[in-house]
């Protein structure tokens, strides 16, 4: 079974992620897992890396997947957060999508990051204008639409545990 937790930022896709991958004994992986195994493999520093992705020469989006595609290629995982919206277009794969209030959101993203509950709101605010920017730059959908998901659940609602219940239950009724 491969899985993409997709979400916007706060709404939980680690969290869930991490349960559902105990619930369904599958590895998860994000984003962050991803680009380490990306700059690992790169030949220079960080800071030579990140200098290359900032003037373009490459493209960190398409390297992300391609390195998800070979992860998936080792076995079904679940790939969570923004990584999971790579996913999008593959009909092979179950899709979350995690939504919430701000509010919830931007008090589990201060929490969460030792942040101040204003910083986390703007750290929200340039995160989902990003990930709406690369859905709309790499598969011309919205990247909020319900049609583009199997499933959409709202973390404002229930706690991350039972929003894995949900998915586990959702994805044992699509076998």
């Amino acid at each position: 079974m491969r899985i993409a937790v997709c979400g916007e930022l706060g709404a939980g896709c680690t969290e869930v992620g991490q349960a559902l991958s105990e619930r369904l004994g599958l590895r998860c992986v994000n984003s962050a897992e991803i680009i380490k195994g990306i700059v690992s493999d790169f030949k220079e520093t960080f800071s030579v890396f990140e200098s290359h992705v900032r003037s373009g020469e490459v493209d960190l989006d398409k390297m992300i997947d391609g390195e998800i595609d070979r992860l998936l290629e080792m076995g079904d995982a679940i790939v969570e957060g923004r990584a999971g919206f790579m996913l999008l277009d593959d009909d092979r794969v179950f899709k979350v999508l995690l939504v919430a209030p701000e509010a919830r959101r931007a008090e589990h993203i201060a929490k969460r990051r030792d942040i101040a509950f204003e910083e986390a709101k703007e750290a929200i605010r340039v995160s989902d204008s990003e990930r709406r920017h690369m859905v709309e730059r790499l598969f011309k959908k919205e990247w909020l639409d319900p049609h583009n998901y199997d499933i959409v659940i709202n973390t404002g609602l229930r706690a991350f545990e039972e929003t894995a219940d949900l998915i586990a239950k959702a994805i044992e009724k699509t076998k």
